[in-house]
This record gives structure tokens, sequence and C-alpha cells, in this order.
């Protein structure tokens, strides 16, 4: 009896154990081709694998997918229907299906289903692109990205102002409608002309006032734009907002009636002495003459010695109005300010004028480079003759006056030592020989003797040889305004004699002379061009002094090379504004007529130079638009480094003199180039833009000399 109890225990417990798994499996029952579903927390894998059997269809399942599935149908479904609540019951679950080439459905986590294809069913997972019409792309994507999902995605496309929306097809439904409501532009336009205002100072004025707290200026309700051809603003934004608007606008306008006619204008960057003659043209007054003095600059260019005059400008004052004239400017001498007395129209206009004048003016960087290579050889070679009778009267001679040794001075100071010590003659004849020899160049070499009993002879050779080359380098460079002439000079002053007086007796004798320019100089005005060219007005002088004109005057041979031309030319590029290619070959030949000619022997009676000269030059330009502060910061440090680097070549482990007289003289920094440089290597200069910055070593780096 107990083991029959003890047996019927065990089957019951191994019953209960069976069915136990029975109840967490799938439960589909089967109604005349319709099924029941019955699922409670099955096992998400035992559910796929039902809805497989079931359907026909064939599902490849992500490793990832796992979890449980509880699903309750109160009514037999169809295939179809099987198939839809089976897609519905995986999204519920955080999956996707996707369909296959080969037939079969992909089942993975909804994670990163923006990236692939669209999935099946009614609620598949796809993406659409929303075009818009009155709202722009980015403030329709930060609208309606809180409302998609976690595993969808929202991205604006500005330049076709579209937005493309990944996520759920009911989900997109409703992205769609909300698009459509907010994609309609139900902003009112107003235009208010205004009659004693200007147009861009009443926008600037509801720009500041419109802002709300903490935003931009142009953000609020309503944005303002002036329109300055018919002097009016154009309201636009809520119609409610664009009603309380207007008002102010008339207001701020009927105030300006009643404002007083004269006004000061204060300028920030254009010259009000320039300023006035324009203004004054504008509005009919007669124009007040400029103060004119003469430059020092056009003095040294007409080569006249002749000082500055300076004039005393008379206070600046209105003129006395003529009649129908509408305004009365005037300049403040003591500022850079001008005054207007006009109505309120022509203050109006001339505030518009005055707004678009005075703006900032870009910088031109103008560096050129002269180049001049030479190369002159001379040569010479002669034999001259002279005989004369026993009391030393000449007979006959051979003498070239034109070649370094002239015979006939040196005969004349060897003849002198016959003569009385007391006679002045023979110390003149002496002077004159020796000046002749020291004036020769190369060999000189001669003699004589005699011809029988009353006969004398001598002879003098003269050979001679000079090679003489040059290279010229020279950089000049200066910085000036747009559309402003500026002047570099790097010289000396040279006194030309241009007159001179003996009186009777040698009393009181007196000479003049002007001074001269002579070295670099360079004469440029630029202009900028719309496209980023540049005009430049130039004129280029090089000159030097070449050595006096002949040995006995003191005349000055001056060297020139000038160039005067107009040339467009690129920003940053380089051209070339002149040159000069010369070659000079030139034989001189001396001799007796006859004796000159004779094979070998003539050559005793004649004298040969050759000389042959080259000259290379070219002259280049290289104009740079300097249009930001930042761009002015780096030329200075470019040109700040390497005159640094030139004192630390010369003078390594010495600190550099600019340092210190930056340090203790000027009490400021050196000039830094505005942004880094990626690691030049040392003593390299890294281009940053069109300026070449030269790396900088810190002060504190420099061995300071002990003691």
């Amino acid at each position: 009896m107990r083991l029959h109890r003890s047996f019927a225990a065990v089957a019951l417990s191994a019953l209960i154990a069976a069915q136990g798994p029975l109840l967490a499996s799938p439960v589909m029952a089967q109604d005349g081709g319709r099924q029941t579903l019955n699922v409670q927390g099955a096992d998400i894998r035992a559910f796929i694998q039902d809805v497989a059997r079931t359907t026909g269809r064939t599902f490849i399942v992500d490793p990832a997918v796992t979890g449980s599935v509880t699903v309750t149908s109160q009514r037999a479904l169809s295939r179809t229907e099987l198939f839809e609540v089976f897609l519905s019951t995986l999204r519920a679950n955080g999956l996707v299906v996707t369909p296959t080439n080969s037939g079969a459905y992909r089942i993975s986590p909804a994670q990163g289903a923006a990236q692939g294809p669209s999935t099946v069913g009614s609620e598949r997972f796809s993406t659409q692109v929303f075009q818009l019409r009155n709202i722009d792309a980015a403030s329709a994507a930060e609208t309606i990205r809180p409302l998609v999902g976690p595993q969808g995605q929202v991205l604006a496309n500005p330049s076709g102002n579209s937005v493309v929306v990944a996520d759920f097809a009911d989900n997109l439904s409703r992205i769609r409608s909300l698009i459509q409501r907010i994609d309609v532009d139900r902003a009112a336009f107003d235009v208010v002309t205004l009659e004693n205002s200007s147009a861009a100072e009443i926008a600037g004025v509801l720009a500041q006032v419109l802002t709300p707290p903490g935003g931009q200026p142009g953000q609020g309700m309503v944005s303002v734009t002036p329109v300055a051809s018919s002097n009016s603003v154009i309201l636009r934004g809520d119609p409610a907002a664009v009603a309380r608007v207007r008002p102010l606008v008339e207001d701020l306008d009927r105030r300006a009636r009643s404002a007083d006619d004269v006004k000061v204008v204060f300028l920030q960057h254009a010259n009000a002495e320039q300023l006035l003659p324009v203004l004054q043209q504008i509005v009919g007054q007669p124009v007040t003459a400029a103060t004119a003095t003469a430059t020092p600059a056009a003095a040294r260019g007409t080569g006249e010695a002749a000082a500055p005059t300076p004039q005393v400008a008379a206070p600046a004052a209105p003129a006395a109005p003529v009649a129908g004239q509408k305004a009365s400017i005037a300049r403040f001498p003591g500022a850079n300010a001008l005054v207007i007395s006009a109505s309120a129209d022509t203050q109006r206009m001339l505030a518009e004028v005055i707004r678009q004048l005075d703006s900032r003016r870009q910088q031109v960087l103008i560096e050129a480079i002269v180049v001049e290579l030479g190369d002159t050889a001379v040569r010479e070679l002669g034999v001259q003759w002279l005989l004369a009778g026993s009391d030393g009267n000449p007979i006959g001679l051979t003498n070239y006056s034109d070649r370094s040794a002239p015979l006939v001075p040196i005969a004349g100071g060897a003849a002198a030592g016959q003569l009385d010590k007391d006679d002045p003659l023979r110390e003149q004849l002496q002077n004159l020989a020796l000046n002749s020899l020291l004036g020769a160049n190369g060999f000189i070499g001669g003699g004589g003797g005699r011809i029988g009993s009353d006969g004398l002879f001598g002879f003098i050779i003269n050979a001679a040889k000079s090679d003489e080359g040059s290279n010229l380098l020279q950089t000049p460079s200066l910085m000036t305004l747009d559309n402003e002439e500026a002047t570099i000079l790097v010289g000396q002053e040279v006194p030309i004699t241009t007159g001179e007086a003996l009186l009777d007796g040698n009393s009181n004798p007196f000479r003049t002379t002007q001074r001269q320019d002579i070295g670099v100089k360079l004469i440029v005005k630029p202009q900028i061009n719309a496209g980023g060219s540049i005009t430049l007005f130039l004129r280029q002088e090089v000159s030097s002094i070449n050595g006096v004109l002949t040995n006995s005057a003191s005349d000055l041979v001056l060297n020139k090379r000038e160039l005067e031309t107009t040339l467009v030319v690129d920003d940053g590029e380089i051209a070339v504004a002149g040159g000069l290619l010369d070659q000079n070959d030139r034989l001189s030949i001396d001799k007796v007529p006859g004796l000159g000619d004779i094979p070998v022997l003539g050559n005793l009676f004649k004298s040969t130079s050759r000389q042959r000269g080259r000259t290379n030059l070219m002259v280049f330009i290289r104009p740079t638009i300097i249009r930001t502060p930042g761009d002015a910061q780096q030329l200075s440090a470019d040109r700040w480094g390497y005159m640094r680097g030139e004192q630390l070549r010369a003078q390594p482990g010495v600190e550099p003199s600019l340092d210190e007289m930056l340090r203790d003289y000027m009490r400021t920094q050196a000039p830094v180039a505005p942004r880094a440089i990626d690691n030049p290597a040392p003593g390299v200069a890294a281009p940053v833009g069109d300026v070449t910055i030269s790396p900088l070593a810190p002060a504190q780096n420099a061995t300071l000399p002990q003691g």
C-alpha cells in the first residue's frame, strides 16, 4: 500500500515538472486555417520559430535578439493578420524585420535601423524627405527632433531647405502632419517711409530694442530692413507684433522733426579737411580752400634749395549762405569733426554720404627689388716718341692727349730741371708732369738718349688692363594707405656746383652749389581695385657717384637709373616694372698716318684702347594688401623677427639690442603673429598666408654677457 502511494506521488511530480515548460511556450490553437495566439512570457526565439512554421516564412535571427514576449488574441487570425501581429510584437520588443534578396527576413535590434534599408509591414521603418517652403531647415529639424524615437534620425539639408527623417511609418505620418502645420508663412510686411530720420539709424535702434533678453540683434519677433534709396524701413514678422512696432517708428520719425538743425559729426577714419570740400560741393556751398604748404620732398625733386614756406590756415568758419543754399558745413580744427547746419532732409542725405566715406581704409605694402649687374673691361697699349735738337727744342713728337700718360707734360717736367730754381715756370711744369703720372694706370715706362752730337730722343710706353664688376641689390619697401602717395629715400645729399664768379683781382670770389639726393628713392601711389588687383603709380630712382668728370676738374659724374610708370599687379604677385640690358663695345686707335699702318713696326707709332661694358638692370615690384589689423601684426612680426635674427647672427650669445630697447625704452612686448605656426624648423621662415613669418626666439633664452 505504501509502495503504491509512493509511485503515485512520483508520477504526479513528474507530470507537474513536465507541464511547467509547456506553460511558458507559445500556444497557437488552429481553427480552420486560422490561429489564435495565447503567449505568456514565451522565449522570443521559440515564438519566432512557431510563427515561421505557421506562416511558412524564413527568418534570420540576429545573435543579439533575446528576451520574452506576451501576446493574447481573443479571435482567430489569418496568416496575414498573424504576420502583422508578429511584426508589431517585434517592434514592441525593440526589433525590426528587414527583407533580404533571397526572400528571407532578417530580425535585428532597432538600433542602427536608420542606416539600413526599409523594413516590412504597415509599421515599417523607413526614411522620408520633407521639402520646406517657408521655414528654414535648421529650425524645422530642431522642432521635430524631440518627437523622433530613440532609434530615429533627423538631418537638416540647408542647401535644399529640406529635412530628412528616418523613423517608423506611423511616427513619420505624425511628423508629416506637424510639418504641414508649422511650414506656413504667417508673417506680415509693412513699409514705413520716413520723413525726418535716417532709415539706417532707425533700423539700428529698432534692432536693439526688439532684441530678446540674452539674444542677438535681429532675433526678435519683427525684423527691420532699411531701404536707403527711398529712406524707408520694411517691417516683417507676426501681424500683431508688426502692428505694435509701426507706431514706434512713426513716433521716432515725428520726434526727429523737432530736433536741432545743427549737428556735430565726429569722423572715425576719414580726414575732415579732405571730406569738407566734397560735402560743400554736394550742398552748393562755396568750397573752403585747403591749407597749402610746399613739401620738402617736392623741393628736392626740383633740385632747388628752396625752403618750404608755411602758410597759417585761418580758422574754419561757415561761409556766408547764398540764396537757395541748403546747408552750411564747417570743420572744427581742434578735432576730426564736421559741423553741419541744414534741414532734416539734407542732414539725412549728408549723414549717409559720410557713413559710406568714413570707413577704414586698407593699406598696401610695396616691396621693390632693384638688381644691377655690371661688367667693364678696358685694355690700353701705346707708344709715344719725341725728337729734339741739342738745344732742347722739339723737332717732332707723337702725343695722345686722351691717354692716361700723355708725353708732352712729362717731357716738360723733365726739361724743367734746366731752369733756375727760382723760376715759377719750373714748379708749374713739374707739378703738371706729376699730376699726369698720378692719373695714369697700368705700366708706364720710357727712356731717351742722343742721336749723334746734336740730337735727342725719348719715348714712353703705356700698357694697362682693368676689369670691373658690380653686383647691386637693393630692396626698398614702404607701407601706405590706399590712394595715398608715399616716398622713401635712402642716400646722401651731394653738393653740386651750379655757378662760380671771380671778381677783379680775385677779391671776394664765391661759388653757388645745390644739394642733390643721391641713393635709392621710391615714390608710389597705390589704388586698390574691386577685383583685388592694385594699380601702382610708380617712380623708382637709383643714383650714385661715378667720379669726377676729368682729372683737372672737380665736377662730378652721376649714374642715374630712373623709372616712372603705371601698372596693374595682383595682390601679392611679383611684376617686372622695367629693366635695361646694355652692352657697349668701343675700340679707339690713335696713330701716325702712314707709319702706324706698317705691319709690326707700326705698333710703335700708334695707341690702342679697347673698352667693353655690359649692364643688366631689372626692377621688380610686389604689392601686398594689408586688409586687417591681423595682417599688419603678421607683417610687423615678420620684419621684427628678421632684424632680430640678423643681430643674433652677428653676435651669438648676446641679447639683441632690439629686445633691450623694447624692454627698457618702449616698455612693451615684441610683435607676435596673431596665429600660431605649426612647429617650423629652427631658423627657417614659416609662411602664413601672403606674409612670411620668421620664428622668434624668446628674449629670455638669450645668453647675457657676464659682468
